[in-house]
């Protein structure tokens, strides 16, 4: 199951990307008399649109054959069972191992999507785990 960036977060970077590109390339056309810097600024723009497309391909996680996996530049992985702790902030959840710790930040994510990582880590037999029996409210 793959749990997905909110479409706002995905379609802001590629528009900001895009935009930042742009400019650099109307004032390399402008201006070519100094046009290192907006090399740079093209550059840069052009790899937050590569992030959005890598984003958009990969997804925040990925929750398969027991092991969820943050789909970051340098990817993370924790089997679901080795997990020995859940803490929950508004907007944050911590996970636990004994070696290692993997936040998840929940705001970035679509609604189904969060329901759906709630309820598998409702699911996860830990003690105090703040998400036992949930359910997502309905309107």
């Amino acid at each position: 199951m793959k749990i997905k960036y909110s479409k706002k977060r995905l379609y802001s970077g590629f528009f900001l990307g895009g935009l930042f590109a742009l400019f650099a390339l109307l004032r390399l056309i402008d201006d070519p008399e100094n046009p290192w810097l907006y090399f740079l600024q093209l550059f840069l723009g052009l790899f937050v649109v590569a992030a959005s497309l890598y984003e958009k391909h990969f997804q925040y996680l990925l929750i398969e054959n027991g092991f969820l996996t943050k789909n970051t530049l340098r990817r993370k992985s924790f089997q679901l069972d080795k997990i020995e702790r859940i803490q929950s902030f508004p907007g944050k959840i911590k996970l636990f191992t004994s070696e290692e710790n993997l936040n998840i930040n929940t705001e970035l994510l679509e609604d189904d999507s969060r329901n759906d990582l709630l309820r598998v880590l409702g699911s996860l037999e830990i003690d105090n785990n703040p998400f036992i029996g949930y359910s997502p409210k309905t309107s």
